[in-house]
């Protein structure tokens, strides 16, 4: 947990640390983005294949500077995945967040809980925001529990907002209020 409101990049927990996503992370991060059984549960839009200039383009829209970013997840001096702020609404102070675990090998270690704890701390310690919400397509359990443990609550219903193999699947829109996260007293978030 960050608990200095003077943080510093990148910001580091126990196990993790968020820093900026380099040129040379994008080779490491092709496979994920070529495989459609992760992107049908990450992308929130048309899931499909990118190859290496698609995907530059891509991150480089992610990551624009002003309203929206991304970081690189890093673990045991390796790329770990990503987790990203979309959106920021700085006149309502609010954003939408996502993670991916990018290295299948590292799911199911706590360290998407510890990477998310780390931009939430941010979002409302440094970037002052004072809501946090996200999009989670309705059968992707693991993320359905990891943002409720989190303490994220469901506030909505996207009815067949996306297509996933000739069928429109429901999107569920959660959200997290800064006194929310502020009033968890429980902050051991490991799986």
């Amino acid at each position: 947990m960050i608990t200095d409101p003077l943080i510093h990049l990148p910001l580091k927990g126990q196990r993790v640390s968020l820093t900026v996503l380099e040129e040379a992370d994008l080779e490491i991060l092709r496979p994920f983005f070529q495989d459609m059984a992760s992107l049908t549960y990450y992308i929130p839009t048309t899931a499909r294949p990118l190859n290496i200039t698609q995907l530059r383009e891509m991150i480089s829209d992610w990551n624009d500077g002003l309203e929206n970013f991304i970081f690189a997840i890093r673990y045991d001096n390796q790329l770990a995945g990503l987790v990203n702020l979309d959106d920021l609404d700085w006149p309502n102070s609010h954003a939408e967040i996502g993670i991916a675990l990018t290295n299948k090998t590292l799911r199911g270690q706590g360290l998407a809980a510890e990477a998310l704890s780390l931009l939430i701390d941010y979002s409302f310690n440094e970037l002052g925001l004072h809501r946090l919400w996200a999009r989670i397509i309705e059968d992707n359990a693991p993320s359905l529990r990891l943002f409720g443990k989190l303490g994220f609550q469901q506030e909505g219903l996207l009815r067949d907002h996306v297509r996933r193999r000739g069928h429109y699947r429901d999107m569920i829109q959660l959200s997290l209020l800064r006194q929310e996260w502020v009033a968890l007293e429980h902050r051991d978030m490991t799986c």
